[in-house]
């Protein structure tokens, strides 16, 4: 296996990157120079950064979670910050194969706090449920709405009060996608 992908894997596991001995093992060599060596050379490819002894990944796709914030009234800060390291693919993405992203147009589903321009994820494969957000193909057009039921038939609703519900009928109407999560960009 590459170096880089014995880095990458450790990573992903412990959520930081090795030391030097333990490179010793995960390179299968007996030497801390070999190490440096190899290190020297995933830093000129760009594939590691080194900011004086640190060593960290330069594309790891995580971030750094910091703890919580208070949306209401403002509280004493914590002087103590527990640092995780967490990946946004496997917060928010289960199945990769059924999880695709859609940019929203439109404004039916602004009181859900989902905005025209908003990306959406939805994933394929889950059973829709009463109350979902889901990804439905009416009459040959995609549409996204809460899932709900009236008189034991699916309807369409829409988070928006100047739109109309929708009643499709239950014979042609198909939930393509469930709704998983909602990314907006502000800047």
């Amino acid at each position: 296996m590459k170096d880089e992908q014995l880095l990458s894997t450790f990573f992903q596991e412990n959520k930081r990157m090795p030391t030097y001995e333990e490179m010793k093992d995960l390179f299968g060599v007996a030497s801390k120079n070999t190490v440096a060596y190899r290190v020297n050379k995933l830093v000129e490819s760009g594939f590691l950064h080194k900011d004086g002894n640190k060593l960290s990944l330069a594309q790891t796709g995580y971030v750094m979670r910091l703890g919580t914030v208070q949306a209401g009234f403002p509280t004493q800060a914590d002087e103590s910050v527990d640092v995780e390291l967490m990946s946004l693919d496997d917060y928010l993405i289960e199945k990769k194969s059924s999880t695709y992203m859609l940019e929203v147009m439109g404004e039916s589903m602004k009181d859900a706090g989902i905005l025209e321009g908003d990306l959406v994820i939805v994933e394929r494969g889950r059973t829709p449920r009463r109350g979902d957000i889901v990804l439905a193909l009416v009459d040959h057009e995609y549409t996204l709405k809460y899932l709900e039921t009236e008189k034991g038939k699916p309807v369409l609703v829409p988070a928006n009060k100047t739109f109309k519900k929708i009643y499709p009928n239950p014979n042609t109407l198909k939930i393509e996608a469930v709704l998983k999560a909602v990314i907006r960009k502000y800047r």
